[in-house]
């Protein structure tokens, strides 16, 4: 098999989505299914869930088991729709939930998980409002390391 980007040294793609339960985050899925699906490689999907940490305020009053089972909750409830629909499609799939900076942590993902690519939902912010308030999908394709796919 010629190795290209699509695949890794094992013949394989993976492709990480990084999902927050939003519906850009869902037209995300769809579009990496349907991609896969496309793939001469055996491909699979890489779910992945940032959660922001709080502030150090919050950790003076609420103890750390319950912050991280907050964040465990959280990202399963987020991750729910996005591993169902991989499951109905019929790829092989693996969810993870991260808490840190969003950017950076989809970024560390690509690498870590060895994915050839990132697929991610834009929320659609154009003009001024883009520009100014800037998007986790924009920031990403400033810094990554991995091809990005950003989905509309």
């Amino acid at each position: 098999m010629t190795a290209n980007i699509w695949t890794n040294p094992q013949g394989q793609t993976r492709l990480l989505l990084p999902v927050d339960g939003s519906e850009p985050s869902l037209r995300a899925v769809d579009h990496a299914i349907g991609l896969a699906q496309t793939l001469s490689a055996p491909a699979s999907i890489v779910l992945l869930n940032v959660q922001s940490r709080f502030s150090g305020d919050v950790q003076l009053f609420i103890g750390g088991d319950e912050l991280h089972r907050y964040h465990e909750d959280e990202g399963r409830k987020q991750l729910a729709a996005a591993e169902a629909r991989v499951a109905a499609a019929g790829l092989a799939s693996e969810s993870h939930i991260v808490i840190g900076a969003v950017v950076e942590s989809i970024d560390l993902a690509s690498e870590q998980y060895d994915c050839q690519a990132i697929v991610i939902g834009g929320r659609g912010l154009g003009g001024i409002a883009g520009v100014l308030l800037g998007s986790v999908a924009n920031q990403l394709l400033q810094v990554a390391r991995r091809p990005v796919i950003l989905v509309r």
